[in-house]
């Protein structure tokens, strides 16, 4: 029990002193291991993100590489959906007609996690 005790003791001392460390850089404006590492890449203009951008006509690319998917042929304010698959069975959609020939339809809501227009 008294082990236990220790560890116990060690473990938060450890912590408070790694949360002070990075209390302190964060004030300081010093860089942060995640932040250090990992720097953002600039944004590209051509490419949008706001869901108010998939409109007809647009092209629909992945969001991490880049790739053409296929383009926007159609918007539908209230498509529905399977219940079971979807967070709500009627929802904002864009049709999009895939470039290898498939045509599909897309909720709006969180497509951005996905795809980006041009």
């Amino acid at each position: 029990m008294r082990q236990l005790r220790a560890i116990h003791a060690a473990i938060t001392v450890t912590l408070t002193l790694v949360i002070a460390v990075i209390a302190a850089a964060q004030q300081t404006g010093a860089p942060t291991a995640g932040s250090a590492t990992s720097p953002r890449p600039p944004q590209d203009v051509r490419y949008s993100s706001s869901e108010a951008d998939f409109v007809v006509g647009r092209q629909v690319h992945l969001r991490s590489t880049r790739t053409f998917i296929g383009r926007i042929t159609a918007v539908d304010d209230d498509h529905g959906f399977p219940p079971d698959r979807f967070p709500r069975a009627r929802m904002k959609a864009v049709r999009i007609e895939r470039r290898d020939g498939p045509v599909d339809w897309v909720p709006v809501e969180r497509i951005t996690r996905i795809y980006v227009v041009r």
